[in-house]
């Protein structure tokens, strides 16, 4: 099993983890986790598979920049 921890630091960790639990898939092949750590969000990820890994890695990198995109906006 491989597995990744990411922590990105977010100006509002809690809401960016609120948006993007509805897309959290977990199956036999790829688990996701979520915590917010102070100023930041936490995501483990464990995969059966690398590419699967590399994938989801690359899928949240983009959702929390586009979500902090998003937040300057408004």
């Amino acid at each position: 099993m491989y597995e990744a921890v990411l922590t990105l630091k977010c100006s509002r960790p809690e809401l960016v983890k609120q948006s993007m639990e509805p897309d959290i898939k977990n199956d036999e092949t790829v688990e996701t986790t979520l915590n917010v750590k102070n100023d930041a969000l936490e995501i483990v990820i464990k995969s059966k598979k690398l590419n699967y890994l590399k994938a989801v890695i690359n899928s949240c990198i983009s959702t929390v920049n586009m979500l902090e995109e998003v937040d300057k906006i408004e």
